[in-house]
């Protein structure tokens, strides 16, 4: 499938549905208003141009944050959010945090935390959805304790589920 890394996830990680659609729809909605502070403020910027323009980055977010997920193939997770996407070497990873960030060493540099938006509510989820998002973290920890003991550079990447297009 395109997009997928390695030749195909494994696993894919993702919050509620409507936790997703909420950010999504409210994007676009910022992005407006966001349009109408500028021609405020700004007057001597084009009013169409500036509310397409905001409106149309707006969506872009939109598609991203209705897309966040969490991909987990056999040699690293790749960790799609709103704004960023990010390739996690699977040996590089420490732990799963409660917080929903993923600690990781890359190479020889010093630890980072990577926020994911699908191991993680929001604030303004008002902790709904608190079971999803649980389970992902689990299932992401599963993922790393699973890790086979040596992967060769040269070994094959992933290979597709049975079923996934």
């Amino acid at each position: 499938m395109a997009g997928r890394h390695e030749g195909g996830a494994v696993d894919t990680l993702r919050a509620p549905t409507a936790h997703r659609a909420v950010a999504a729809l409210a994007n676009p909605v910022v992005a407006y208003f966001v349009a109408r502070l500028l021609v405020r403020l700004v007057p001597a910027l084009p009013t169409l141009l500036t509310y397409a323009v905001c409106v149309l980055v707006g969506v872009a977010v939109g598609w991203r944050a209705w897309t966040a997920r969490v991909d987990l193939g056999t040699r690293s997770m790749l960790v799609h959010n709103t704004l960023a996407t990010t390739r996690v070497e699977r040996r590089g990873v420490k732990r799963i945090a409660e917080s929903g960030r993923v600690e990781w060493r890359p190479g020889t540099e010093r630890a980072m935390r990577l926020p994911a938006e699908a191991l993680h509510g929001p604030w303004w989820t008002l902790g709904t959805g608190r079971t999803a998002y649980a389970l992902n973290r689990e299932r992401a920890r599963s993922w790393l304790r699973t890790m086979p003991p040596h992967v060769p550079p040269d070994a094959p990447h992933d290979v597709p589920r049975e079923g996934a297009a």
